[in-house]
Formats: structure tokens, C-alpha cells, sequence
């Protein structure tokens, strides 16, 4: 049984806390948003820009709110436009997100009814006019990735940071980033909360957080020590790993995935000072 979401209106999830899943034109096609009744009512992400994403949600909202009714504001978990992009047509005055994501999303830092964003910074702390509802700092994946987390129930809205059965891909535009690293450190600030339940943007809820969290820091640690294994052995770049840890990859979309795991891979253990690296006609090289 698939656990990518199917688009459906607003359901409760948690309490106080409802999740629709809206239409999305990139894979895997569909994306969650939720309502949270918390000192007002707060939109987490918008969906897509699309006509058809934006007419579901709207849709969705006039069921759950009542016809015309909006929000009272939004909470952006990360920038990519499958999550923050529907925010232009949906227009909120009040925006909350990291600094870090409210700085790619306009350079003025204000939201499409023309406010300032209401931003946090650092790695965690209350979510603004939200009693109730905390944030903390997801790293690796996005810039200034929010996951929400209600203490009272244990859960957290985990955005994109954590996926059920699909692997969350890490940022790789920064050659000087370690993603790798930091996606690492957010499963233990995580696994210290010790949630109950983990409610992801794009597949069914991760219901057994230890459990999953440890096999997941389980799982890049075999991918550390396959990609040590694969410099020592002569690979000399992620497309070289790659070949050498799976060999024939099906698949554009899996191979470019496990490229970007493998690259991110590559520039921890430089961090690590494991390995050295360096540019050779624009192309990324690693050596022992």
C-alpha cells in the first residue's frame, strides 16, 4: 500500500490540528497543508501556485471554514513552491517563518499583502500568537525549515524534513554546505522531544518515531561508510559512488536522488576532514 497522500479536504490529524492534501504538479503530485486552531486559526503551507491547486485548497477551506472565510494567517514549514507557492493568490497579511526561508521568499521579507514576515530565528522556540504550538529548526533539506510541534500531544508536523518509505533530498546547491551534517543533527534534536507521532508533508504519519528516527540515522550511517569505501576503492565523484555502491540505477528520477545523497555524502566526510576535495573544470573530485 502506497504511503503518498491522496488529495482530500480537511481531516483531524491531531488536537486542534487538521490535515487536507492538495494537487501538486510535482512528484509524488500531492502535498499536505493543516489548519491549526490555536489563537485563531493558522494555514501550515499553501500548496502549489497551479489553478488546480489553488482552486482545491480554496475549496477545502470554504468546507472547513465556512464559504468565504479565510485563515488568520500562515505558517510557511519551508520556501519550495510546492509548499509556499500557492501563497501569492491566497494573499495573508500575517506570515510566519524562519528568517532564513522569509529571505529567499521576497527580498523586501514581505508578504503578498504587502506585511513585514513575522519571522523566528535560531533552531527553536514559540511560534508567534500560537499558545500551544513550538518550532524547531529543520536542517539539510530547506533553509530555515520549520517543523511545528505541540508538546500536549507529542506531534510534529514535519514538512518535508521526514518522509514515510521516500528518502528527503538534501540541499546541494552550496558546495561549501554540509547538508549531510545538518540533516544528521536534526534527527537528534528531534529524537530528544521524543514525539508520538511525526505528520509529514507528502505521506501517511510516521507512527513509530524512535523506532524510525533510529533507523534513519542507521540508514546515512551505512551510506557514510559505503561512500568511505567507494573514494578508498578510486571512486572519484558522486556519480562514481553512486555506480559503485548500486550499480544500474532505473530510473532518472532515482538516480538523481541518490546523486544528491551521495554528493551531500561526500562533502561530510570533507567536513570530517576524512577526505579532500577539489574542482577540477567545474566538476566536484574527492580523494582519500
Amino acid at each position: 500500500m502506497s504511503a503518498i497522500l491522496s488529495p482530500g479536504g480537511f481531516e483531524p490529524v491531531a488536537h486542534g490540528c487538521r490535515r487536507a492534501v492538495v494537487p501538486s504538479p510535482w512528484p509524488p503530485r500531492s502535498v499536505a497543508v493543516f489548519l491549526i486552531d490555536s489563537g485563531g486559526t493558522r494555514l501550515v503551507d499553501t500548496g502549489a501556485a497551479t489553478v488546480e491547486s489553488v482552486e482545491f485548497l480554496a475549496a477545502a477551506l470554504d468546507e472547513a471554514l465556512g464559504p468565504g472565510e479565510m485563515p488568520d494567517g500562515v505558517v510557511l514549514t519551508h520556501s519550495h513552491l510546492d509548499h509556499a507557492g500557492g501563497l501569492e493568490a491566497l494573499a495573508p497579511d500575517a506570515v510566519i517563518a524562519h528568517e532564513d526561508a522569509a529571505r529567499l521568499y521576497e527580498s523586501d521579507e514581505r508578504t503578498p499583502g504587502g506585511q513585514p514576515f513575522a519571522t523566528v530565528a535560531g533552531t527553536s522556540g514559540s511560534l508567534p500568537d500560537m499558545p500551544g504550538w513550538e518550532w524547531v529548526l529543520g536542517e539539510g533539506h530547506a533553509p530555515g525549515h520549520l517543523l511545528l510541534w505541540q508538546p500536549e500531544s507529542r506531534t510534529l508536523l514535519a514538512g518535508d524534513q521526514f518522509l514515510l518509505g521516500l528518502k528527503t533530498p538534501l540541499r546541494i546547491a552550496d558546495p561549501e554546505e554540509d547538508s549531510f551534517g545538518a540533516y544528521l543533527e536534526t534527527l537528534d534534536r528531534v529524537a530528544a522531544l521524543q514525539p508520538e507521532i511525526m505528520l509529514t508533508g507528502h505521506t501517511e504519519a510516521i507512527r513509530e518515531p524512535e523506532a524510525w528516527l533510529h533507523r534513519e540515522g542507521r540508514r546515512l550511517s551505512r551510506q557514510l561508510d559505503r561512500t568511505r569505501t567507494a573514494v578508498r576503492s578510486g571512486a572519484r565523484d558522486a556519480e562514481e559512488v553512486t555506480e559503485r555502491v548500486y550499480g544500474s540505477i532505473p530510473g532518472p528520477g532515482a538516480r538523481q536522488l541518490l546523486l544528491r545523497e551521495k554528493l551531500a555524502a561526500l562533502r561530510h566526510l570533507v567536513s570530517l576532514g576524512e577526505i579532500r576535495r577539489q574542482v577540477v573544470d567545474g566538476r566536484e573530485v574527492f580523494e582519500d
